[in-house]
């Protein structure tokens, strides 16, 4: 008799999912990281509009207060602004229970002098800003 050749050994299915696991070890921070570098982008996107927005309300009235307009974050990052009648800062926070609630990054701020700025961070302006 003849013995036939079907299917996989024990042994090959074996190191087929321990490469499996190998790659994905490998792999799994650095796609959370690059999905976290493109939040960071959008909140620092989102921040940049929306000083936008006030420096137009500015340049009409003369006053940062009073502007309407504002997003209120996304969802992995609220913003809120600290508006005088000659100043402003904006802070993007991180929304706790998402992905971001532990960025390297921390919280993003901007202020009417265009000083971008991180708070609660373990990374530099540069590194997370892009700038």
């Amino acid at each position: 008799m003849r013995r036939s050749n079907r299917g996989f050994t024990l042994i090959e299915i074996m190191i087929v999912i321990a490469i499996i696991g190998i790659v994905i070890t490998i792999g799994y921070p650095s796609l959370t990281e690059y999905m976290k570098k493109g939040r960071r982008a959008d909140a620092a996107g989102l921040l940049t509009e929306q000083a936008q927005i006030l420096e137009r309300f500015y340049s009409k009235s003369n006053l940062y207060t009073g502007a309407t307009g504002l997003s209120t974050g996304n969802d992995f990052y609220t913003i809120t602004p600290t508006i005088a009648d000659q100043t402003f800062t904006l802070t993007a926070i991180r929304k706790p229970g998402s992905n971001m609630a532990t960025d390297k990054c921390g919280d993003f701020t901007i202020s009417n002098t265009g000083a971008r700025g991180l708070v609660n961070n373990t990374a530099t302006v540069k590194d997370c800003w892009g700038r």
